[in-house]
């Protein structure tokens, strides 16, 4: 049922004049089943102007608007929205694609507020020894406080390098440098949570 009435969601922002660039993405391992829809913004202002899911509905399928909603909902045990902010943390910026990746790793970083510079302090570092490395990290502008990272890849092999993120850490600046900023990192977080995320759909402008 849930993929059905997703699709004809789809077909609604697909015919809708706004076409707004989306891509959609949905978990193959993680903590649960859940499906991402992810909407680049150029601004925040942006987000004045973005229709909302029960007016795209209504312009595409009118009168019947209203039951594909309540159906949609049903389906859905919880909708939310995140708006980020990038982070600047010296990893590179993502290369524009024709087509997002195949696979995602999401982490979910649950930082004490106070120790938030020190965390992404301890990710600058990582960024001079893997500059290259298709990892971006966001901030929350709106939503719980957290801190996201997500790595590209195109095959599920290609997210690996983040089981050896410790060990890159290490060999960069050496043992003792290296140590301390994995612990100041590692006192930094009360939790995280992590997920690999598979391609599902997309659309462009």
């Amino acid at each position: 049922m849930f993929k059905e009435l997703a699709g004809q969601v789809a077909f609604a922002y697909q015919q809708h004049p706004e076409r707004r660039s989306w891509s959609a993405y949905g978990t193959v391992a993680g903590s649960a089943v859940q499906a991402y829809i992810l909407i680049p913004l150029e601004r925040l202002g942006d987000l004045d102007t973005m229709a909302s899911l029960d007016r795209v509905l209504a312009d595409i399928y009118g009168e019947r608007a209203t039951e594909l909603l309540e159906k949609f909902q049903d389906c859905v045990v919880d909708m939310s929205s995140l708006v980020l902010n990038r982070l600047d943390v010296g990893i590179m910026t993502p290369i524009a694609r024709e087509k997002p990746p195949e696979y995602l790793y999401h982490v979910d970083l649950h930082v004490r507020p106070g120790d938030a510079a020190t965390f992404l302090e301890g990710m600058r570092q990582v960024g001079q020894i893997l500059p290259e490395t298709p990892m971006v990290m966001f901030g929350t502008f709106a939503g719980p406080t957290r801190i996201h990272g997500f790595v590209m890849g195109d095959s599920i092999g290609d997210l690996g390098m983040i089981s050896s993120l410790q060990s890159h850490i290490i060999s960069g600046y050496g043992a003792q440098i290296g140590d301390r900023i994995i612990s100041d990192m590692n006192r930094a977080l009360v939790s995280s949570e992590t997920a690999i995320l598979r391609y599902i759909g997309h659309q462009g402008r």
